[in-house]
């Protein structure tokens, strides 16, 4: 039986900032909700869709907060120096991994 792996603990401070980032972004979907985007956004469309809209309305309105936190979190892991691979570094290891394989040729596929 496997014991289970004891995952390294962060500086309390990581958390904090953490949780300050969560924080933004429901600060940041409020903000839409004081600003009765929503509402203006369900204006545009017909009655029938007002849910779609509504649902377009937030979409729209979180796209930069989400990017601002995918930067704030890689800015965070490398502060506190905090392992992990990113989607782009992994593509790009599998990239230069393809790139190394010599190409084969008729020559090479003789039955």
């Amino acid at each position: 039986m496997n014991k289970p792996t004891k995952s390294p603990s962060h500086n309390p401070l990581y958390y904090i900032l953490l949780g300050i980032g969560c924080a933004a972004l429901v600060g940041w979907f409020y903000l839409m909700r004081q600003l009765e985007l929503m509402e203006w956004m369900a204006q545009l469309g017909p009655e029938t869709h007002k849910g779609s809209m509504n649902l377009l309305a937030v979409m729209l309105w979180m796209v930069p907060a989400l990017v601002l936190w995918k930067y704030y979190l890689r800015w965070l892991n490398q502060r506190f120096d905090i392992g992990g691979q990113y989607d782009d570094d992994r593509h790009n290891a599998q990239y230069q991994q393809d790139s190394k394989k010599p190409t084969e040729t008729k020559d090479n596929h003789r039955r």
